[in-house]
């Protein structure tokens, strides 16, 4: 098991004076305190709050619906141009049923670059398409802030160009951010946005300008909850910080999402969910749904999934939302084959700091799933390269929290041929020829120290079994949904006494312990681990320091407290 560095947070506050003004335990005030939540009021905001920022914020947002709705009363012909990812599925998904309450039939239309035969973003040839389909405004979505050739193409071919995106900005000579010329640019990530969190998704960005839209025209109000949950389903899969609006708008989408008009989403979330069988969360978003989504796009195409959302009758919804399951299942065999050659090859590399690994055979579109998954288990940055075109390649990464992947490709962009993306997440592609000096390049420049390739596991507090009564478990539900930037609580105890082990599951993954703490209170633990390997590594020896989480488990009628372990070491 690879190591971790453990830490408690020591943030400072008057807990106890906060929890009374907000009436919860002070144990929940203290890990709203590691959230870098310090006041009252942002403490209460957190937990209560319902205000989404106002769309006017964004850059550009008003020139953009002013060109919009000259377009849409004009008769122009518009299309939207997305992404073949989760949030530009679902940014594509959000415009279309948004712009189209308002445009005649064939003046709107969509089209997702394929992953494959076009790659990332808006290109020459989409343009010309849409110039030879007499189109007049096109408008993109979770991409297009570093097409600066293509935009000018658009241009010159008389279109203009609404670009919506979040993703990081490029940076000149002199350190300044800049972006490609188009109508209207609305980006939060630009350095005159008034809008303050700038951690927003890309169908977060239309949802808002859509919202103002609809709003302005005076009638369509009754799609805004349908919008609203495609955009907390791509805030969790694009992993944004679940705080401040994006929070609200998950939280949101939890409540509306089993009420859903939409009968694409509601054949897909049957498929995943049931009512009073498990809990509706954000891994239900993350880990089921956006999965799901992200398959078409990755073996087939992205338009499937959009097709599935725009669907109005419920038996082909059904129909497709069962492929897109099917494709999924058919991805992660694909991907459990990938990752254990790229293992052997990261193996081979040594002490790396980064990790840049060619597997030439692999299907591109799962290079993203395999990166992230050698990050996790070898905690460096990793770029997984596939072969694309003759004599070209792709790349796509994920990094750990100290290296800034954009920002370094940023540095080698004389190799590159296109590349863009964000600080934990990025991609590119390159002739293959020139793949050896990316390497050689990416690696001279990475300065990671050693701590930083050590995994940190922070923890919130030690808490002893005695204060995980079902009342103080319970109200830890207040703090939901988790994610990044709101992370499930850790909790900790120290020398707790095994007495008694037992290894569970078809695959020995599941370790059921009966725990004493060192004031003698008992707790059930269960530890989703390699139980072998734990058993292994146990011995004779009986007491160990646990990082848990508790919750309540109910079996025949029964409830009991306990404790889900997720990391120990043993004494």
């Amino acid at each position: 098991m690879r190591k971790k560095n453990w830490y408690i947070y020591g943030k400072k506050a008057d807990f106890q004076a906060l929890a009374d003004k907000l009436d919860l335990d002070p144990v929940l005030v203290r890990i709203l305190r590691n959230r870098d939540l310090e006041t009252e009021e942002e403490m209460r905001e957190f937990l209560t709050g319902e205000e989404i920022p106002s769309p006017l914020f964004l850059p550009d947002s008003i020139r953009f619906i002013n060109r919009l709705e000259r377009a849409i009363d004009g008769k122009e012909r518009i299309r939207i141009v997305g992404d073949y990812d989760v949030d530009g599925v679902c940014a594509t998904t959000i415009l279309y049923l948004a712009i189209s309450q308002f445009t005649e039939e064939g003046q709107l239309s969509f089209v997702i670059p394929h992953r494959i035969n076009d790659g990332y973003g808006i290109n020459k040839h989409i343009i010309e398409e849409a110039k030879k389909d007499g189109v007049q405004v096109l408008i993109t979505c979770d991409n297009g802030i570093s097409a600066f050739d293509e935009l000018r193409f658009a241009k010159e071919a008389g279109m203009d160009v609404l670009l919506t995106d979040h993703h990081d900005l490029r940076i000149d000579e002199n350190g300044k951010k800049i972006y490609p010329e188009a109508f209207s640019v609305v980006n939060p990530k630009r350095e005159d946005s008034k809008y303050k969190n700038a951690e927003i998704c890309g169908a977060m960005v239309v949802y808002l300008l859509m919202k103002m839209l609809i709003e302005k025209r005076g009638r369509g109000e009754d799609v805004l909850d349908e919008l609203l949950c495609f955009a907390g389903i791509a805030t969790v899969c694009d992993v944004m910080s679940l705080q401040k609006e994006n929070r609200i708008v998950v939280r949101k989408t939890l409540e509306l999402l089993p009420k859903t008009r939409n009968i694409g989403l509601e054949a897909l979330l049957a498929l995943y969910w049931k009512e009073g069988e498990r809990e509706l969360s954000a891994f239900t978003l993350g880990f089921q749904l956006g999965p799901a989504i992200n398959a078409s796009g990755r073996l087939e195409s992205a338009m499937e999934s959009i097709s599935l959302f725009l669907e109005k009758d419920r038996e082909k919804a059904m129909l497709k939302a069962e492929h897109l399951k099917e494709l999924n299942e058919e991805r992660k065999s694909l991907t459990g084959n990938a990752v254990e050659e790229a293992r052997k090859l990261a193996e081979a590399e040594g002490d790396k700091k980064l990790l840049l690994l060619y597997l030439p055979a692999l299907h591109e579109s799962l290079a993203g799933i395999v990166a992230g998954r050698i990050k996790e288990e070898f905690y460096r940055p990793t770029f997984v390269v596939t072969k694309s075109e003759e004599g070209k390649v792709k790349g796509s990464g994920r990094s750990i929290p100290a290296y800034p992947m954009a920002e370094s490709l940023e540095k080698a962009k004389e190799l590159l041929l296109r590349f863009g993306g964000h600080p934990m997440a990025a991609g590119f592609s390159l002739e293959e020829k020139n793949l050896p000096l990316l390497k050689e390049k990416l690696e001279k420049d990475c300065s990671l120290e050693p701590e930083d390739m050590v995994e940190k596991l922070w923890i919130d507090t030690v808490l002893p079994f005695s204060y995980c009564t079902e009342e103080f478990t319970e109200s830890l539900r207040i703090l939901e949904p988790f994610g990044k930037g709101n992370e499930k609580p850790s909790f900790a105890e120290k020398e707790v006494e095994i007495q008694g082990v037992r290894v569970l599951g078809e695959h020995r993954n599941v370790v059921k312990l009966n725990l004493s703490d060192p004031q003698g209170k008992r707790m059930e633990g269960i530890y989703f681990t390699d139980g072998e390997a734990f058993l292994s590594e146990k011995g004779d020896r009986k007491k160990m320091n646990i990082v848990y989480y508790p919750r309540i488990n109910a079996y025949n009628g029964q409830k009991q407290v306990q404790a889900v372990i997720s990391a120990h070491r043993f004494l």
